[in-house]
């Protein structure tokens, strides 16, 4: 009988168990990413300071390659946060920058991932027209994230920024008729259109 009254208890108990298994195991993913995230964002800072300092300052490539590190180890442990790979492409910037892996594409590769996770926010669009400009791809797919940025966040600063920087002035007249705008969107290459389906269907859960 009592044999049978423990088997009992424990099995009541091995949901418990399981639940705070589970949760020690997300508050440790969750401390790991945050770690990596941490140190990543210290060289930035760091290499904003140094730039405002000096304007003849280059990123360090091993300093760059822990950075990058760094935030590759938080993404492994938080794949899904879009955030992360902002940072990433932030750090690749600096890379480039500083005459660091320039051919590599891989900062719009995040810009792209960063767009994907979160479509509804218009400064990932914005910033990754603004990286594709920078390594002079300046075609259909930058044009039309300039224009998804302008339609998600007309009166953001950073994106009438980037907008009055490379949009043509016939682009940034108001009066632009909706028929040539979702011509010129639908003008985009494929990699674009499923960037900008997932834009759409984010705004239509949200609204």
């Amino acid at each position: 009988m009592k044999g049978s009254l423990s088997w009992r208890r424990g099995l009541l108990v091995l949901p418990v168990v399981l639940v705070l298994c589970l949760a020690i195991y997300q508050a440790f993913t969750l401390l790991r990413s945050e770690v990596g995230r941490y140190q990543t964002e210290l060289f930035l800072d760091h290499w904003q300071q140094e730039t405002e300092a000096s304007n003849s300052f280059v990123v360090d490539a091993s300093e760059l390659d822990i950075a990058i590190n760094g935030v590759e180890s938080a993404i492994r442990q938080m794949p899904e946060n879009p955030a992360l790979y902002v940072l990433k492409a932030r750090v690749l910037e600096r890379g480039r920058l500083s005459g660091i892996d320039t051919e590599n594409h891989s900062e719009l590769e995040a810009w792209q991932k960063a767009i994907v996770l979160r479509p509804s926010w218009p400064y990932s669009w914005s910033d990754y027209a603004q990286a594709r400009s920078q390594y002079s791809l300046i075609d259909s797919e930058f044009e039309a994230a300039l224009l998804r940025a302008s339609e998600l966040g007309p009166w953001e600063p950073r994106v009438l920024e980037n907008g009055a920087l490379f949009i043509p002035i016939e682009f940034s007249n108001y009066c632009i008729t909706a028929q040539s705008r979702e011509h010129r969107l639908n003008s985009r290459p494929a990699s674009l259109q499923r960037l900008f389906q997932a834009s759409q269907q984010q705004s239509t859960i949200f609204s």
